[in-house]
């Protein structure tokens, strides 16, 4: 009767254990997006960018280019030209930011490119416009939906009828051993 209990906690555990891991393996999925990499924003939405590896209180010349930019606002600066460009001063540790307000026709993709003054280097980013950014909450669409779900329930319906198949049978067993 020992070893019965013991193979049905086994079951019960390995269960578990396979119902519980794609939810701690998809836990820690979000990836920041650094500067080289791309941005997506809905058309009229901001974006702050983070820049970094400037020299320490540089100054940086942030440039916005693309289609119909002539309405985009970089900071607090308005421009009526396909690109638009603000100054700022990097941080101690080499780092700048730059919220980009793009204009409500927006459309494609824009490229921002920050330069330092002193170092010289050229970091961009590509911003790409979708009317599907964040889902249409403000918020990017993480988590899981109930769709995606069904695997788990039946792998774990079919584990469960497994482990009760092999409890009916070492039952039967013991009790033609005995």
């Amino acid at each position: 009767m020992k070893s019965l209990r013991t193979k049905i906690a086994a079951v019960v555990i390995a269960a578990a254990a396979m119902i519980a891991a794609p939810a701690a393996a998809s836990a820690n999925s979000y990836n920041p997006v650094a500067p080289g990499g791309g941005q997506v924003v809905a058309p009229g939405g901001t974006i702050t960018v983070p820049f970094t590896g400037f020299a320490p209180n540089e100054q940086v010349t942030f440039t916005l280019t693309g289609e119909n930019a002539a309405g985009a606002t970089l900071a607090v600066v308005k421009a009526a030209v396909n690109s638009t460009s603000i100054v700022k001063t990097a941080s101690g540790s080499g780092a700048a930011s730059v919220s980009v307000t793009l204009p409500a026709n927006a459309s494609g993709t824009y490229t921002l490119t920050g330069v330092g003054a002193t170092s010289n280097d050229p970091i961009s980013v590509t911003i790409t416009v979708s009317s599907t950014a964040g889902g249409g909450s403000g918020l990017p669409a993480t988590g899981v939906d109930s769709a995606s779900l069904m695997g788990v329930w039946i792998g774990g319906g079919v584990l469960l009828l497994g482990g009760l198949a092999v409890t009916v049978f070492a039952v039967r067993r013991q009790r033609q051993d005995a």
